[in-house]
């Protein structure tokens, strides 16, 4: 593969990991709205876990791209 190819593979998932925290992060504010009105509380465990991948994804795509450590 040549080095545009995987510049852009990095940049990707990187985009990818950013977007999948964006969209964590919206849906934990929904919730948490959801929350205050009703006496029913939802859970924030599935997107708190998709934040954390999400972080990760991002992160590992830093690392292995050369621009963190």
């Amino acid at each position: 593969m040549n080095a545009l190819m995987k510049d852009f593979l990095f940049y990707l998932m990187a985009f990818l990991g950013i977007l999948i925290m964006f969209i964590s992060v919206i849906n934990i504010g929904i919730i948490d709205t959801k929350n205050k009105k009703s006496e029913q509380k939802k859970s924030k465990s599935k997107h708190v876990k998709l934040l954390i991948f999400g972080l990760i994804v991002f992160v590992l795509s830093r690392i292995l791209h050369g621009q963190i450590l």
